[in-house]
């Protein structure tokens, strides 16, 4: 009798994942809240019956995973796609520790954004935000990483997209921003004998300082070389905020605080009581010191680019057509163009973004395209 039990409770079971598995291959949408899967997989499913549009899609991201366009922190680009050339491109960018990489593009449903690591594997999605697609990516080290725009097939659009950087957390002193910083992560002190870790942030003595994120009041002190002291530890990530040289401060160890909420006040208190008030700020993460200025330098969205032309038939004009990784004429040449057709996918400022018909993409400035 309980072998009966075991041999229909196995079969159910089985049945269950049989069931389960030929839902998931016709319908697997059905299962997309349990495994997440990322927006270009739940596009190809569109191409189901279509294995030559495909092949075309995949063949656009493998084009795009070879371009060596660098962008330099912020950057507004006016893209064009279209049903003829659909636009695919990737832009790689460094990050910093403490900087929170933001991308954007004004479209509901015709892009695909996305950032991966140089070994071509998926970090961040972008998420669909009162119709604009926006991607948010916040290292946890050093890093550079790919940004990936790929038009879906068969649409039209022009469109801005954007790439910049912003700061992870709040400043801390209040209403101040990146010009009171004036003593930066690294610069000698003793003599020599030691670096600063941290940014020397400078303010009349009494002016608020104040957290830059949610946490804990993790200790106060008064000793040592950062004199009246109060370390906030970071509920997300668990970095220790370091705020030194107070005047005084108004928390006590174990207090909840959030951004914005004031700390104390700036003074000259440890070592020092010599130079003007302002407050040393710095981060630890696991014991050691990190530069906190990428986690509080203020940033500005870029604002949009003008509109080039779209040239019919453009090729190079063959006098000093170089085609550049970033739209500047000191940035790196990818390649001598000479007189060749090349395609225009977009523009930022007075510099076209193209692609030759090698598939290399990169950066001319409009004096040396014409149209044919």
């Amino acid at each position: 009798m309980q072998s009966i039990k075991k041999y229909w409770l196995f079969t159910s079971i089985l049945i269950a994942i049989i069931a389960l598995f030929i839902t998931y291959t016709v319908k697997p949408a059905l299962f997309d809240f349990i495994l997440k899967p990322s927006n270009r997989t739940i596009y190809e499913r569109s191409f189901k019956d279509n294995p030559e549009k495909l092949e075309r899609w995949n063949n656009l991201l493998s084009i795009a995973a070879k371009d060596q366009v660098t962008i330099n922190k912020s950057t507004s680009e006016h893209v064009v796609t279209t049903f003829q050339k659909p636009f695919t491109a990737s832009y790689l960018i460094d990050l910093q520790l403490g900087e929170v990489l933001v991308s954007t593009i004004a479209s509901k449903s015709s892009w695909i954004l996305e950032a991966r690591n140089l070994s071509g594997d998926l970090l961040q999605d972008a998420q669909l935000k009162n119709d604009t697609l926006v991607l948010n990516y916040t290292p946890n080290k050093d890093i550079k990483i790919r940004i990936i725009l790929q038009a879906k097939l068969e649409t039209e659009s022009q469109t801005e997209f954007k790439i910049y950087t912003a700061p992870q957390y709040d400043f801390p002193v209040a209403g101040k921003g990146n010009s009171a910083i004036q003593s930066f992560w690294g610069a000698s002190r003793g003599g020599g004998s030691r670096k600063h870790e941290g940014n020397d942030v400078f303010a009349p003595k009494g002016h608020p300082v104040v957290a830059i994120t949610y946490g804990t009041v993790s200790s106060i002190r008064n000793r040592g070389l950062g004199g009246k002291q109060v370390w906030v530890k970071d509920y997300d990530n668990g970095y220790l905020h370091y705020y030194a040289h107070l005047d005084d401060w108004i928390v006590n160890e174990g207090d909840m605080v959030w951004s914005g909420d004031t700390l104390g006040y700036v003074g000259n208190t440890g070592n020092a009581k010599n130079t003007p008030p302002h407050l040393h700020f710095g981060i630890y993460k696991n014991g050691s010191a990190v530069d906190p200025k990428p986690f509080i330098w203020k940033t500005q969205v870029p604002e949009n680019t003008i509109s080039l032309p779209q040239l019919n038939n453009p090729l190079a004009n063959g006098f000093a057509a170089n085609l550049r990784t970033e739209p500047s004429s000191s940035s790196d040449i990818l390649q001598d163009v000479k007189t060749a057709p090349v395609s225009i996918i977009g523009n930022t400022g007075n510099w076209y973004h193209v692609r030759t018909t090698t598939g290399l993409s990169g950066y001319m400035h409009k004096s040396v395209l014409v149209e044919q």
